[in-house]
């Protein structure tokens, strides 16, 4: 991979995600080796990209299975503190399961000149699956960071993880392989 192509999404590591509405203690167990990361994408100048759900209160409909959760503009939509948002990292806004449905990330991936997506977050069977369907279907090369990526169970963790592998080719990578192919 290199650099300059490649950029890190981060799919919802929200404070309702970890912590909060839709708390995930899954998730709060892949934020130190997000955090190192996302660190080591930083130093690499590998784009580092938040995908985030920013509902609007009351009327998304993912609030029909989910109820309300990350509403645009609440605490609970913020970034978890210990990922630590830099001035240079960029925020999408989403509000569906993608990260490309109806926002500007492909944009925003063209104009970077990425063509490979590393993928991290919150839920690998379901966000982190959708916004891998579209990169997929937009051409991007996928890499899911195994340890950085999780869902509410080990069994729906498994198969998205498998999911991305099979269905779109996704190279599975730990954060520790990734650094390591950005400090050659």
């Amino acid at each position: 991979m290199k650099e300059n192509k490649t950029a890190i999404l981060v799919v919802d590591m929200l404070n309702d995600f970890v912590t909060g509405a839709l708390k995930c203690d899954r998730g709060l167990a892949i934020v130190p080796k997000t955090a190192e990361l996302l660190q080591g994408a930083r130093r690499a100048n590998v784009p580092v990209i938040f995908c985030n759900d920013a509902h609007l209160k009351g009327i998304d409909r993912e609030f029909e299975v989910w109820g309300e959760h990350a509403i645009a503009g609440t605490k609970g939509a913020e970034v978890i503190p210990e990922l630590g948002l830099c001035k240079k990292d960029y925020v999408v806004p989403k509000r569906r399961y993608s990260g490309f449905f109806h926002t500007d990330l492909d944009l925003l991936l063209r104009e970077l000149g990425v063509d490979t997506v590393v993928l991290t977050g919150l839920h690998a069977h379901m966000c982190v699956r959708h916004t891998a369907a579209d990169a997929f279907q937009l051409g991007y090369h996928i890499v899911v960071a195994t340890d950085a990526t999780d869902s509410f169970t080990e069994e729906d963790y498994l198969y998205g993880i498998k999911y991305l592998h099979d269905v779109y080719g996704a190279k599975l990578s730990t954060v520790d392989d990734l650094l390591k192919e950005w400090e050659k």
